[in-house]
């Protein structure tokens, strides 16, 4: 009888050792550097004012400074500016208005659009009459 005792006690201690090892097992694909696949930024649906506008006509006050202003939109962010200067923020779009609200701030401006052909018509809601007409670069 104490020969069955000793063997049972002999297995379970093989038993238990052998799964509750705290030895973690190498396996070659360990040693090789993890691939990291970096997806792109969250930034919102496609619409159709996706990509860069430039600015080639303008109307109302201070018509002239504003040509050549470029808008980009890519899905919910939005930037414009011009000579170098680009003032980034977002934008949510609907199939007739867009806002745009800079990075940091608090105010946020609405704009009616529309098409004409190739040519994307945009105007503040809120504004001084000023109507843009912009063509995709």
């Amino acid at each position: 009888m104490k020969f069955m005792l000793q063997f049972a006690a002999i297995c379970a201690f093989l038993f238990f050792s052998a799964c509750g090892s705290n030895e973690k097992k190498e396996s070659p694909e360990k040693d090789k550097p993890a691939v990291v696949k970096e997806e792109p930024a969250a930034i919102g649906p496609v619409s159709k004012l996706e990509g860069s506008w430039i600015i080639k006509r303008a109307e109302g006050e201070m018509a002239d400074y504003n040509v050549g202003t470029v808008y980009e939109f890519q899905g919910s962010k939005l930037s414009f500016g011009k000579d170098g200067y680009k003032n980034p923020g977002k934008s949510d779009i609907t199939d007739s208005t867009f806002s745009f609200q800079a990075d940091g701030n608090e105010l946020k401006f609405m704009y009616n659009y529309k098409f004409k052909g190739d040519t994307l018509i945009i105007e503040m809601q809120k504004g001084s009459g000023q109507v843009f007409y912009l063509v995709k670069q």
